[in-house]
């Protein structure tokens, strides 16, 4: 089967119209994809990465029809992914963008404020998290999503910190993936299909650098990557709020995402639009639930233990005890 009817396949297996195809890669008309498919077009490996993460597979996929051995059933945990497999991949340059997620309202705490405004050791949170990406190398820009009545409590910490890496305050949204979704209207005029966007959560403050870099590089190889942590050795019982009775669950099935969350603009664009023609409510927490229940299928990348979110005054204890 030659190229043009490998993208065409992949097409119509994610329910995409040639223009649907066009819209996320940049194209005026559909004209540029019926070329594409009827082999009349040739590519380059750099056009085939992009059209690899759009159509969430891969080039060998493009190319063969064959799927990677690391590209598994939806919903399966990328345990065979490689990172040295990747370094061999020629890449263009891609400029990766970090939106740190800070809409969330209060919780109740001895502060009285919401977690990420929470100052430890005399420094809010949320700056933690963003000292992490200001330092990251891969990381070209900054944005925060903000709730509503701390916009100017950022600016001047920002400058505080050495946060030179941030661009912008974006308004977060009346849920999670509203949020998420104000982020990417708010880049789309400013960043290409192929660029690359982190979502981390400001009250996760100790995401390490490798966990971003590991993620960062499944996500250049499959269009997304959602961080993940293993839930061994815990023994969770599913309870019945209605009848009161336990379900024993099997920990080695279970697992607990974490954020970063790293996403291809255009697979998200196309997500989102796909959601606006069906009316999607929206009313999802975290990016990777939206993109479930949407079909799309996601790689898990693993995370780490101390990546904790602070959701508590006893994570407070923790935190300080950390820093």
């Amino acid at each position: 089967m030659k190229t043009g009817e490998n993208i065409k396949k992949r097409r119509i297996q994610l329910n995409m119209s040639q223009q649907d195809l066009a819209d996320a890669l940049g194209y005026k008309t559909r004209s540029s994809i019926a070329k594409l498919e009827k082999n009349n077009s040739n590519l380059s490996q750099d056009k085939l990465l992009i059209l690899a993460r759009v159509l969430n597979t891969t080039v060998d996929y493009l190319l063969t029809g064959e799927r990677l051995d690391g590209e598994r059933a939806k919903g399966d945990l990328l345990d065979s992914y490689k990172i040295q497999e990747l370094e061999d991949i020629p890449k263009p340059k891609y400029k990766c963008a970090a939106i740190i997620l800070a809409g969330g309202k209060n919780r109740v705490n001895k502060y009285q404020v919401p977690f990420q405004f929470v100052t430890v050791k005399e420094k809010p949170i949320i700056f933690y998290t963003l000292e992490t990406f200001q330092r990251h190398p891969a990381v070209d820009e900054i944005y925060i999503v903000c709730l509503e009545g701390w916009e100017d409590f950022l600016p001047p910490y920002a400058e505080k910190y050495g946060i030179s890496k941030l661009k912008d305050v974006i308004p977060s949204g009346q849920s999670g993936i509203q949020s998420v979704k104000h982020a990417v209207d708010w880049l789309a005029p400013l960043y290409h299909n192929q660029d690359i966007l982190l979502f981390q959560e400001a009250t996760r403050p100790f995401v390490e650098p490798e966990i971003i870099s590991n993620a960062i590089r499944c996500c250049k190889q499959f269009g997304n990557a959602v961080t993940y942590e293993r839930m061994d050795g815990m023994t969770p019982f599913l309870l019945n709020k209605n009848s009161g009775g336990l379900q024993h669950l099997d920990a080695y099935s279970l697992i607990n995402v974490q954020s970063p969350e790293v996403y291809t603009l255009g697979f998200l664009r196309y997500a989102f639009m796909e959601a606006g023609k069906i009316r999607h409510p929206l009313d999802e927490t975290i990016c990777a639930v939206f993109l479930h229940n949407m079909g799309r299928e996601l790689k898990f990348c693993e995370g780490g233990h101390n990546n904790i979110r602070i959701v508590s005054d006893d994570d407070l204890k923790i935190l300080e005890a950390l820093i």
